[in-house]
């Protein structure tokens, strides 16, 4: 398993036009920020002493979740392609075991979507240093990689269970630029999710991915937002962070953290089997 999912990491980050497009969600989340809704946004909220700090860390975390599921969608290229050119038969009439070679696949979708997170993070802080703003603690960075994992987690099964129903590449490409132009909007990251319509906005809710944009937003943000929001009565800072996809409210409970980590372990484990058990029954026929 450990060489095949070498094998994995090593096609994905060989082929540089693939790690281009598996960024192009984050990207044109980056780019539409910088060049159209950015300033907008900004200045509707300029009665905010830090708006352009908070809103610089409210575009990162919105990276960070879309990098998470673009990447990994990428990585699962060269399963769809060993499928393709039945490359794939090969592994089955070796020693290794089925087992191994679908765990091989799907851990090379995880790591992936990990070690991409962590250079979108970079980018991103370099982005927000750029701009005026100052680097987060050592403990904050932590409890980010923390969630990274989370999402790597979530995220690659949910495309994992996706992938495994593809057998050719004229497929799987489709799938991909879908995934890559929607994911910016299931996740908040286009438009505050305030300023959507009340059935988008349920969407993104009970979108799993988005739970990990809601915990990356309040661990960049919540320290720039408790100083702005010192002075203001605290229903003005709720009202601000729901509409900005710090804080989902389901009704009129305010979703603490524990419940997004717990979607997002849930999702992770319930995609993965779902997909191993698609990959199963496949092999039957």
């Amino acid at each position: 398993m450990k060489g095949l999912t070498l094998r994995g990491l090593k096609i994905y980050f060989r082929d540089k036009g693939g790690v281009f497009f598996s960024l192009l969600g984050v990207l044109i989340i980056f780019a539409l920020f910088i060049f159209f809704i950015g300033d907008s946004i900004i200045e509707d909220l300029d009665w905010l002493d830090n708006s352009k700090s908070i809103m610089n860390a409210w575009v990162v975390a919105g990276m960070l979740a879309s990098a998470s599921i673009t990447t990994s969608m990428g990585a699962y290229a060269q399963m769809v392609t060993d499928r393709d050119q039945k490359i794939i038969k090969d592994f089955y009439t070796s020693p290794i075991s089925r087992a191994s070679i679908t765990a091989s696949y799907m851990l090379t979708g995880f790591i992936v979507s990990v070690i991409m997170s962590v250079i979108v993070l970079v980018i991103g802080e370099a982005y927000i240093c750029v701009k005026g703003g100052e680097l987060l603690g050592a403990l904050t960075y932590l409890k980010i990689f923390g969630v990274m994992l989370l999402s790597s987690f979530a995220s690659s099964a949910m495309v994992c269970f996706i992938v495994s129903f593809m057998r050719t590449m004229a497929s799987y490409t489709t799938v991909s630029i879908i995934l890559g132009t929607l994911i910016g909007f299931l996740v908040g990251s286009y438009i505050p999710i305030g300023q959507l319509p009340a059935g988008v906005q349920n969407v993104i809710r009970y979108f799993p991915c988005a739970h990990s944009a809601a915990l990356f937003r309040q661990l960049m943000m919540d320290g720039l937002s408790d100083v702005s929001f010192a002075a203001l009565p605290a229903a003005q800072r709720a009202g601000f962070d729901e509409t900005l996809g710090v804080r989902f409210t389901y009704g009129s409970t305010v979703a603490p953290a524990w419940v997004s980590i717990a979607i997002l372990v849930g999702t992770g484990v319930i995609f993965y089997l779902l997909a191993i058990l698609n990959m199963s029954r496949k092999r039957k026929k």
